[in-house]
């Protein structure tokens, strides 16, 4: 209901803006709302891999947001601009990746302790 509630309330700021501002207030609120959801399923089930998909999600969500930014630009700049963005979201990824492989498994409480 929060993560709801927080949600409505961004968009309906952005809704008082007007045209590429508009845009990236939306896609800010968007990537929240699905990073909090994915939040909360890391904190529900808190296995390794919700916790790669809070990661992909926050990599997702600033990508977003960061191609938004450069429809504000002009000429080259955009080019430019939407390589930085997109080149940011693939070393994201792939960081998320790689400490999901190098997170350890958990352990399972069933398994007993050597004394």
């Amino acid at each position: 209901d929060r993560m709801g509630a927080q949600y409505n309330a961004a968009m309906a700021h952005c809704q008082r803006l007007q045209g590429n501002p508009k845009d990236i207030c939306e896609e800010d609120a968007k990537g929240q709302l699905r990073v909090a959801g994915a939040e909360r399923e890391a904190k529900l089930l808190g296995d390794a891999e919700h916790n790669y998909q809070v990661r992909v999600a926050r990599a997702d969500a600033d990508y977003r947001v960061a191609n938004e930014r450069c429809n504000d630009m002009r000429g080259d700049a955009v080019a430019i601009c939407k390589k930085d963005a997109q080149a940011a979201h693939i070393k994201a990824r792939q960081d998320a990746q790689v400490q999901r492989v190098e997170t350890p498994p958990a352990t399972s409480t069933d398994q007993k302790m050597p004394r």
